[in-house]
Formats: structure tokens, sequence, C-alpha cells
């Protein structure tokens, strides 16, 4: 191995040191051309929220530059990587038998394929809301 965790530690801190901070600007920059790349992914996202809106228990919460679909404790967000200029997706929750939790990464090149990942990942969330509400309502 390439060193002791100490040594491999130290060359990590002096590494990260010498990087130089984002100004202020630059990070505002950044956020603008994220929210630019990112609208077309809120519009879709409004659209299939307002499909959605009769569906129990399943949340959006839309922002400039993610969107987070939330049902119970499981949730996804979609977002963009300002450096890599990537769409991201990444959805957390647990299983329900050992609630033993578990996150998915994704990342697509274009505006189209989010969007098709959302719109598959909302009809998923959506399925399973409405066979949450009817085992609630059967039992």
């Amino acid at each position: 191995m390439a060193g002791s965790i100490r040594e491999r530690l130290r060359e990590a801190i002096l590494k990260e040191e010498k990087r130089p901070f984002e100004t202020r600007e630059e990070a505002y920059a950044k956020d603008r051309a994220v929210q630019d790349l990112f609208r077309p992914i809120c519009q879709a996202a409004e659209e299939i929220s307002d499909e959605l809106e009769s569906v129990p228990s399943l949340k959006f919460t839309i922002n400039p530059t993610s969107v987070w679909i939330t049902l119970f404790d499981r949730e996804i967000r979609f977002s963009c990587d300002a450096d890599s200029q990537k769409f991201v997706s990444e959805e957390s929750g647990h299983t329900w038998y050992d609630r033993e939790t578990y996150t998915d990464l994704q990342r697509w090149d274009t505006v189209e394929e989010c969007i098709d990942a959302m719109i598959r990942s909302s009809a998923a969330y959506a399925r399973m809301a409405r066979t949450i509400q009817s085992a609630m309502s059967a039992a």
C-alpha cells in the first residue's frame, strides 16, 4: 500500500489546502449555469406533479437546481452536476423487511434522458402509492 493512513491523510490535507476556494462570483455563475441547464427538468417536473397531484402521499419539491420526489421514506433527487454538466439522480430508502438503507445513483448526458428517467420514476412511485393506499383501505 502507498503509505500509512496518517501519511495519506496528511498528503490529502496538503493537497486540499493548496486548492483555491471558489469566489462568490464563480459560485453564483456556476449556480446560474446549472439553473439554465436544469430549467427544462423543472418544467417537466411541474407537468408531472400536476398530472399526479391526486396520487396519495406522493410529494414533489421543485427548486431551480433540483427536483425531489418523495413517497413516505423513499425519495429520489434529480439535479445537475455543475462540474461535469451531467444530469444526476440519487434515490434513497430502505428495504421494509430489514430496514437496510440503500442509495442508487444514475447519470445522464441529455435533458431528455433525465426527463425520461424522471417520468419512469414518477410512474413507479405513483404505482407504489396507489398500492399502499389500496392495502390500507382493505385492512
